[in-house]
This record gives C-alpha cells, structure tokens and sequence, in this order.
C-alpha cells in the first residue's frame, strides 16, 4: 500500500498570471518542485488597481500538476489614512473565500506554504488558529537588505515578527537574505537555505557552439535594480575595442522603451538587439545555448534564477558581488565584479568574449542539477514539511 502524499497550499503574494507571466515565476517553479512529492495546489488573490471590476473573477487551472486559483478584486487606487488596512482586510477576505473552495474541491491541507511576507502570513497565522494547520514561510522579497530599505513601519515589523515566530520553519534562497532578516529581529530556529528551481530538463547545454560572440542578459528590466543603462555603457566601451560582439538583452518590464532609447541615444544599434519578453522556456534555454555567457550588472539582488538558468546550459556567468550571488558564482564558474564598475565591466566581457569556451561546461551542468534541479529542490521542502510535522 503506498503512502498517501501530503496535500500542501501554496500562498503567494506574487505569482504569474495574464498580464505578468513572469511575476513570481520563481514561486510556480517552487510549487511545480513539490508537485513531486506532494499534492499541491496555489492560491493567489491579486487586487486590480487600473480597472474597475464589478465582481471578484476567479480562474481556476492545473499546469504542470499543480492546481491553481486566481482571484481578481477591484482594489483601492489611492492612499489615504487607514488605507493600507483596507488593503489588508479585503485581500485576507478573497484568500479565505478562495481556500474554502479549494478545501471543499480536494481533501483537507495539511500544511500551508506561505510564500513573500506578511499579508499571506497573517492569513496563514489566522488559519493555524481556526483548524491548527502548520506553515511554512518561503520569503525571496529584497526589501530587508540595507540597499533597498524598505522594510519599513512599526506595525508591520512587530505583526512580521509575531508571525515568523509562529511559522514551522522559514526558508530563503540565500544566506544573505537570511543574515538581512535576522539583522531586522526576524528569527526561528528552523531557518533553511532553499534556492530557486531551473527546469534542467529545458535548460541543457550544446557542447558544439563554443565560438559564439553573443554576451546575453536576460531581466525584468528595471533598471534601478538591474543597471541596464550601465550595461549599455560598458558595451559602448566595448564597442571601441573590438566589433565582433552582440549583446542580446532579454526581457520586459517598466523601463524597457527607456532603455531601448538610451541604447539609440548611445549608437549601440549594430552591436545591441533586443528580443522583448520570451514566456517559452524552451526558446529561451536556446538563447543561453547560443550566447557565450550570461551577463548581470545589478546594484542589488536576492538570487537571480536567470543564473541557475546560464548553469544549467553550461555557460559562465559574469555578474556583480551583491545579494547571494558570491554564494554561487566562483572563479570556476564565471567573473564577479564590483557593481556600477563600468569599466571592470567592460573588461569582463572582452575577455569572457575569448575566453568563455575555457570553462568547463560540464562542470557548470552538474552543478545546477545537482542543486537546482527540481527533484533536488522538491525533496529539501518535503523534508523541512516532514520536520514541521503536517496536521493528521
């Protein structure tokens, strides 16, 4: 007779949907991992600022064996007195609205995985106090480190603390981010490292393309956090060196026409292309295979998952020393330099542009997998679940 598997909810604050695919996408990867060892299923309650909707809207569909509730809600456009309160108490409304039908769908949850602090915690608390559920909080949100400073207010350190204190275990994806929450109160005795998932049976390496000129970077392009407009410098000094490169920048995001202008404004058309957002895992894994290295130049980070991404396809990555990236990226496996180094930049790429075919692909392969993979992630949460002892 086989054991029956555990039935988990992932609560998230951020995860994809129609008009940001990749918001959260790190959050589904996790879930997807679980899936593997468990019976997984996702709330998600995202509030509409831009549009009136007259009534909550709820999607519900299973990808990838994970079954998956979005709920829509006209939320409050502007900021005032007691506001955020508000906030709070209609997303916590369609979250319990949204798991009791989920619960009334499928046999009792066991455990709740909260994902990115605290509305979702509090939610989670208030349910362990109603049915005794256990949690789990996996945070990844940058906001405690002291570049960003953004973990502010004292109501929400104090309820962030009361329930951290009440979670079974928290995990991040580095230990920078775990030293951050610490420095701000946050602790608990079960405190894991877990990272972020790459699809390694997507992401492969070619072992036949060792000549390519190409350098990519792949992001959300926001350029406070990624410094693409400082990439872009660095390849205009580049370009005065040599003109045997392309550049090839990946993504979507808020300052994309900004940085494609700036790209004009600096005369980079003959070395720079931009491909725009590419939602298919599969035509991406082809853009690590056909570059010769994966290039980040942000100010700061959490982790990256476009560089377990370059990993996975054994390709080398150049990137800044901020965030969890040292945790990872050594001399074996690419550069790092200091950020807003336009110059260390520059150097970087010129000599990663020679160079690259000299890192040992396979090396970089096997290390993704064995620590990115999906399987070796989903068995690292179902051991912290097993510790946290699910309800019976």
């Amino acid at each position: 007779m086989t054991e029956e598997k555990l039935r988990i909810l992932f609560v998230s604050r951020w995860y994809p949907y129609k008009e940001d695919p990749m918001e959260g996408l790190f959050v589904q990867r996790h879930a997807q991992a679980v899936s593997n060892y468990a019976n997984v299923s996702v709330l998600y309650a995202h509030p509409i600022i831009n549009k009136k909707i007259l009534s909550p809207r709820w999607e519900f569909s299973t990808f990838r064996d994970v079954d998956e509730l979005r709920i829509y809600y006209s939320g409050l456009s502007r900021n005032f007195p007691g506001s955020q309160i508000i906030k709070a108490s209609q997303y916590l409304f369609h979250l319990i609205a949204g798991y009791l039908w989920l619960q009334k769908r499928t046999k009792r949850f066991k455990l709740v995985h909260v994902n990115i602090l605290t509305r979702t915690a509090i939610f989670a608390s208030v349910l362990k106090n109603l049915t005794g559920l256990p949690y789990l909080i996996t945070e990844h949100w940058s906001r405690y480190l002291p570049i960003t400073n953004t973990y502010r207010g004292i109501l929400r350190k104090i309820v962030t603390r009361y329930v951290v204190r009440r979670a079974g275990a928290i995990t991040v994806v580095t230990e920078n981010l775990k030293n951050a929450m610490q420095r701000h109160g946050l602790h608990h005795k079960r405190f894991y490292i877990i990272p972020n998932v790459v699809d390694t049976n997507i992401f492969t390496p070619t072992f036949l393309n060792h000549s390519s000129k190409k350098l990519l970077h792949v992001s959300c392009f926001e350029d406070k956090s990624k410094n693409i407009s400082g990439l872009l410098r660095a390849t205009q000094k580049l370009s005065h060196l040599r003109n045997d490169f392309e550049l090839v920048l990946v993504g979507d995001g808020q300052d994309f026409q900004k940085i494609k202008e700036y790209s004009q404004n600096l005369h980079l058309e003959a070395y720079v292309t931009f491909t725009g957002l590419i939602e298919k895992e599969e035509k991406l894994a082809e853009c690590y295979r056909q570059s010769c290295c994966l290039v980040m130049f942000s100010n700061y980070e959490n982790m990256p998952v476009v560089i377990n991404e370059s990993l996975a396809c054994g390709k080398p990555v150049i990137a800044t020393r901020v965030g969890g990236i040292p945790e990872i990226i050594d001399s074996a496996k690419g550069i790092l330099i200091d950020p807003k180094n336009e110059d260390s930049l520059c150097e970087a790429m010129n000599y990663m542009l020679d160079h690259a075919s000299e890192y040992d692909s396979q090396a970089l392969r096997n290390y993704a997998v064995e620590n990115f993979s999906f399987s070796k992630v989903g068995e690292c949460f179902l051991k912290i679940y097993q510790e946290i002892k699910p309800i019976q």
